[in-house]
């Protein structure tokens, strides 16, 4: 019996302690005439990235064209089937049969037996849907910044919670333009050839530096929440910023500091 007492007691005192807490956080938080108070001011870790949409690409692909006119004799597959390597795909005749060179899915067949097809068509797409890797467009200046090796997060419309792990292969030009070829171990089979997703490669980082929230600089500047009622204004410089946090590099911000947000200020 006095043991149930005392789990009551020990409930209780642990509801109050989470209201308290609770009624605090808002206190906090609450929106003056200044604006919102930031958490205290932390030292941590920050990364700068680059940012870029990527692009799914098949590291095999096979496309079937002929030099010379022929006829479709018989198709041993159809759109979406999955072939194993020396897998029959098509007879053509006067040539022969053409057979898988990799294991892959038949992503585009638009002939029929019995058709005649002209010399530089199309006729048979063969994608390895498996090994995949991502391309992304840069501009000059993001490119000039990225290197082979150099850490890279992916993140798709559709699965916005998941996140994946890829790294930098190479960096290249073509016709004027910029490319960086990211491998992703592991990327689930969903994410076909042609999908797209949001790529950051990390360019540079920053471990043990005060953070500061982005919101909370105004071109230069940050309001201190002070012991007056009136904010203290100090010059800051940042380094590395990575969209939410800035890194201060020079200033009178300390740890344990709280910043007024004014942009978040409510009318």
């Amino acid at each position: 019996m006095m043991r149930s007492k005392k789990q009551k007691i020990i409930v209780l005192m642990m509801v109050l302690l989470a209201l308290l807490l609770l009624a605090t956080l808002k206190i906090r938080n609450k929106p003056s005439k200044w604006g919102t108070l930031s958490e205290p001011l932390q030292k941590g870790s920050i990364i700068e990235s680059v940012y870029g949409i990527g692009t799914v690409t098949a590291e095999h692909r096979y496309q079937l064209k002929l030099g010379a006119v022929s006829t479709i004799q018989r198709l041993y597959v159809n759109e979406g089937s999955r072939v194993k390597k020396g897998d029959k795909l098509i007879d053509l005749e006067d040539m022969g049969s053409f057979k898988a060179p990799f294991e892959g899915t038949v992503t585009f067949l638009p002939v029929k037996e019995g058709e005649t097809v002209f010399a530089q068509s199309l006729i048979l797409d063969l994608v390895d849907l498996q090994d995949r890797y991502l391309v992304v467009s840069l501009e000059q200046r993001g490119a000039l910044r990225v290197r082979q090796g150099q850490k890279a997060r992916i993140n798709f419309d559709s699965l916005r919670d998941e996140s994946y792990d890829g790294r930098v292969e190479s960096v290249y030009a073509h016709d004027n333009n910029f490319y960086v070829r990211i491998g992703v171990a592991g990327l689930p089979s969903q994410f076909l050839p042609g999908m797209t997703g949001d790529v950051a490669i990390g360019v540079a980082e920053r471990s043990g530096v005060l953070l500061a929230p982005v919101a909370a600089i105004e071109s230069g500047k940050v309001y201190l929440k002070d012991t007056d009622a009136k904010p203290k204004m100090l010059l800051v410089k940042t380094g590395i910023v990575d969209g939410a946090m800035a890194e201060i590099v020079a200033g009178e911000l300390r740890e344990g500091d709280v910043l007024y947000i004014r942009q978040k200020l409510t009318p």
